[in-house]
């Protein structure tokens, strides 16, 4: 054991020297004597990735894991090669149990972060970002992460503070400017947009060559209401980086804003037949030759947007305007299937409340009061109205109780949509075709009064949606049997308060009224639609609140 003792330190000190060739044999010769030896495989795989050999080095690291398993060293070690091989679920473990057993080491927590983020776990991530600053509260790079993974769960405020912490480390940084002014560009208060505005310029006036500070800038410029100077840095962006596919959508967006359909489509055109021929810069070129009055050119360019991503949620819903721009508007409606996708389910209350009166009450309460809820928050469709994030984090037992009936509700309206699929050409119906395998729940809750409403939207990154109705004011109610044929503000016309599918966004070709579908929302009520839909809800006057818990569900 003596000899291998020193073989050890030879390899030790020809790492230290970096003389990775020596260090190598010296552990191969370890191996001849002791082929277990923890400490010669973590060396050979340190030497290995030296010598640019990092298959050798991985399997080492694996080596030396498998003989310590609790060792946190080596499971940060094996979990760090992981990750940069691009193997975040292999990495995701061992990284967290590098984390636990070296309370001390940032690295430890922020690798762990990063490879939950690379999952799409970004709580976890969030979580993992948060200790690792806790641990080097010095890290610029780990307040970035951290500002990064609260913006991808819409906590613009946490997101805001880390980016501030970032840039306060790093100030001559134009890139945390520029991550500081994106996140201010989510809100709509005009003093947050404004100071967005500033991080943005200082960006440029640190590189005035930065295209994604342009291209921010275009955006802060576009909600604070200057569409010319936001057309100039969005042009500018463009310049810099004329192959980069979000400067030309900012670029295209800004035109059509600025009334110029024609000169928004000519961008998308060229971009597409320089080669950028994505399936986004299809859709949005589509929806350019929508704003231009081209609705068949329109429709034929959405078509091959959506044939190269059939299930693109933006270009379902603007082929449906195309449609019945062009004048097929029955066709517009079979395609969307406003008649025939959309339904209602009254849910039953859970077995532990008396009644559904009962249990509407404490799922009320536990709304009021939850954990997340907040105020028009930044970047969502809600006006005058509070959003809870994240309804199923609080597990009280009406959250929970109705969580139970909405996933078994779901899991049947899936199983007849499979049905449904194997009886007909699915690849006719643009809903059924993409019926989810396994899928991802989003769970909200919205509480309105008097004036709040949800604005016209849908929701792209899903394929189902849905409501349900917890409280409603005495003011929602049925209509008379005359009103069949509603005016574009429905408030004055008996539905005040309900649900419309089918308008499309100001600027866009408006349906006519009769082909809109409106519904009386119902306590106890799940109304589930296809996620592409166009969907608002109305408001109205009078006392009470309108609480509704809304869900996303995309495919896992």
């Amino acid at each position: 054991m003596n000899a291998v003792a020193g073989l050890l330190r030879e390899a030790y000190a020809a790492l230290q020297r970096g003389d990775a060739a020596q260090a190598r044999l010296r552990c191969e010769a370890v191996f001849a004597q002791d082929p277990n030896n923890f400490d010669a495989w973590r060396m050979l795989a340190v030497a290995a990735q030296a010598l640019g050999d990092a298959p050798r080095g991985l399997a080492a690291a694996t080596r030396a894991q498998q003989l310590r398993p609790d060792d946190g060293p080596a499971a940060l070690d094996l979990g760090t090669r992981l990750l940069h091989a691009g193997q975040a679920a292999a990495a995701a473990p061992l990284l967290q149990l590098a984390m636990q057993r070296l309370p001390q080491d940032a690295r430890a927590a922020f690798r762990y972060a990063n490879a939950a983020f690379q999952l799409g776990d970004y709580a976890t991530a969030a979580a993992g970002f948060a200790a690792a600053t806790e641990r080097d509260p010095n890290w610029p790079e780990a307040w970035n992460n951290l500002s990064a993974a609260h913006s991808r769960l819409q906590e613009y405020p946490q997101a805001i503070a880390a980016a501030r912490n970032a840039l306060r480390l790093a100030p001559q940084d134009p890139e945390a400017h520029q991550a500081l002014a994106v996140l201010l560009s989510n809100l709509f208060d005009r003093p947050s947009l404004l100071e967005g505005l500033r991080s943005a310029e200082r960006a440029l006036q640190l590189d005035p060559n930065l295209a994604a500070a342009h291209r921010n800038a275009a955006v802060l410029l576009r909600k604070l209401g200057e569409p010319v100077r936001a057309e100039a840095h969005a042009r500018r962006a463009l310049q810099l980086q004329p192959d980069h596919t979000g400067s030309v959508e900012i670029l295209g967006d800004q035109l059509i804003l600025n009334g110029r359909g024609s000169d928004a489509a000519a961008i998308y055109a060229d971009a597409i037949g320089r080669g950028l021929d994505t399936p986004v810069l299809q859709r949005q070129h589509g929806i350019a030759l929508l704003h231009a009055g081209r609705a068949q050119a329109a429709h034929e360019q959405l078509s091959a947007a959506l044939r190269q991503q059939g299930d693109d949620q933006r270009s379902i819903a603007h082929l449906g305007v195309a449609l019945a721009a062009d004048g097929r508007v029955a066709d517009a409606v079979d395609l969307l299937g406003l008649q025939r996708h959309i339904h209602a389910i009254d849910l039953a209350p859970p077995p532990a409340y008396a009644d559904a009166a009962a249990f509407h009450a404490e799922l009320a309460q536990d709304i009021r009061r939850h954990s997340q809820q907040r105020w028009e928050p930044a970047g969502l469709a809600a006006r005058q109205a509070y959003l809870s994030g994240d309804l199923l984090a609080d597990r009280t037992p009406a959250i929970v109780g109705f969580e139970q009936r909405l996933r078994a509700a779901i899991d049947a309206f899936i199983s007849d949509a499979r049905q449904r699929q194997a009886g007909t050409d699915a690849h006719d119906d643009v809903f059924l075709r993409n019926v989810p395998l396994r899928y991802r729940l989003h769970v909200w809750a919205t509480q309105a009064a008097e004036s709040g409403y949800i604005d016209t939207h849908i929701h792209e990154d899903s394929w189902l949606s849905g409501a349900y109705y917890v409280e409603l004011p005495e003011a929602i109610a049925d209509a008379a049997p005359d009103q069949a044929d509603p005016d574009p503000d429905h408030a004055a016309s008996g539905h005040a308060g309900w649900i419309e599918f089918g308008r499309p966004y100001a600027g866009l070709p408006q349906w006519p009224a009769d082909a809109l579908r409106l519904v009386r929302p119902q306590v106890g009520r799940l109304l589930l639609f296809p996620s592409y839909v166009f969907h608002r809800t109305l408001p109205y006057q009078g006392s009470g609140e309108r609480i509704s818990i809304s869900f996303d569900l995309a495919a896992a």
